[in-house]
């Protein structure tokens, strides 16, 4: 995307004709009950990840510091609690960050995909993003790769794994074009402002790289792209950079094996000259698709939900979840019903509470409930939430003797 000239986006949609259906709910979700189930990560643990497998369950990937060295390591969710947990890698020279997390993610058949984060040496702040491939169901993993091909001094991260076909997928935030004629720089020689972009990369079931590609030139520096699986195939939320520095959310759908134009999700119109650490949150299941992001134009924080009915062609008018305190750092998970259930960090009793708010597939939003308050005065964490089953599923991270990731459910009748 050339960002020299102006931007030309299609405006999205804000007709949804099933927000209007005559046998659409009445109410608004009820309360739910929050269950801890122990946590199947030891202490010095931290960066949880949640996804959900082909086969809809839950699994919950985490680093944990031990004898010096860094391991990810996870654990799957079953009807009696949290599995065996399983080690992926481990070593003393990676690149850890509370806000650029390692993952991993089930995806066809036996072939799980996992990503963990490197620094370069002699580098005082470059590091690479590493891709391992699983073909036996994650119990055993093939020697990593690196995931981008560039070889510059600069930062690889903020990815995300997906499924794609019978493969594995994955987007990132790059800063390779920050280096001109082998330096580093933040304009090329005509002003323009040049920064941290956007790519995309497909493998096969066998970890062969078949496409790489620049999706847009631009975005925020820090901000977690994240995508969905909907009935007509992924779905790409991100937080774009303009060179004016707006900072609003983007979609992106890919159709017929090609990513379609930007999006524009809403235009919350938040010029910030910094990266605000807050990437959107999606989530699918079938044609439904929903979409979480904080924003804070003027100062003004507050968190939105936008709901599609039509695999993200088109959303309806964003729902107002949180206008008062919030920190961001939301998630988003659609349950079978069709609602979504939203989580975000804001201030509460001297710490940061993990609020959740669900809103049907009708737009009602039901009250907010707190999950657990955070012993900690500022968000350090990313708190996760989807659907597995007849339940919601969260990890959060507890701060207090070193730090340890914590886990709960709440089911919903629904």
């Amino acid at each position: 995307m050339n960002h020299r000239a102006a931007r030309i986006l299609r405006p999205v949609s804000l007709a949804l004709t099933t927000l209007l259906c005559l046998g659409c709910e009445r109410s608004p979700p009820g309360p739910l009950s929050f269950t801890d189930i122990g946590s199947p990560a030891g202490v010095g643990s931290a960066q949880p990840r949640l996804v959900v497998g082909p086969e809809g369950g839950a699994v919950l990937s985490w680093l944990e510091l031990a004898d010096g060295d860094h391991a990810l390591k996870y654990a799957s969710l079953g009807d009696l609690g949290w599995g065996e947990v399983r080690t992926v890698a481990a070593s003393d020279d990676w690149f850890v960050n509370w806000a650029d997390t390692p993952s991993i993610v089930p995806a066809a058949g036996d072939l799980w995909a996992a990503h963990w984060l490197r620094d370069q040496p002699e580098s005082f702040f470059a590091y690479d993003s590493f891709v391992a491939f699983s073909v036996d169901g994650g119990a055993s993993w093939q020697a990593p790769s690196l995931l981008h091909r560039d070889g510059t001094e600069t930062e690889h991260g903020f990815v995300t794994l997906f499924r794609e076909e019978d493969g594995v997928s994955a987007v990132w935030l790059d800063g390779r074009n920050l280096i001109i004629d082998g330096e580093y720089l933040y304009e090329d020689a005509d002003g323009n402002i040049v920064g941290t972009s956007l790519r995309y990369a497909r493998f096969s079931a066998t970890g062969e790289r078949l496409e790489s590609l620049e999706l847009d030139e631009l975005v925020c520096d820090c901000c977690l792209p994240d995508v969905a699986l909907a009935s007509s195939g992924p779905v790409l939320a991100y937080r774009d950079r303009t060179t004016e520095e707006g900072r609003d959310i983007v979609i992106r759908r890919m159709e017929g094996g090609q990513w379609q134009a930007p999006l524009p999700l809403s235009p919350d119109n938040w010029v910030i000259e910094a990266c605000p650490i807050n990437g959107p949150a999606i989530a699918a299941k079938g044609d439904s698709v929903a979409v979480a992001w904080f924003s804070a134009p003027g100062n003004d924080p507050y968190v939105r939900l936008a709901l599609s009915e039509d695999s993200g062609r088109s959303f309806g008018t964003p729902v107002e979840i949180d206008t008062a305190g919030s920190f961001g750092h939301v998630d988003v998970a659609i349950t079978d019903s069709g609602d979504a259930a939203i989580t975000w960090l804001r201030s509460e009793n001297d710490g940061v509470g993990l609020a959740i708010r669900r809103v049907s597939a009708a737009g009602l939003v039901g009250e907010t409930q707190t999950v657990a308050v955070i012993d900690i005065g500022r968000p350090a964490d990313f708190p996760q939430i989807v659907a597995a089953g007849d339940r919601l599923v969260f990890a959060w991270t507890e701060f207090e003797d070193g730090g340890t990731v914590k886990t709960a459910v709440a089911e919903f009748d629904r």
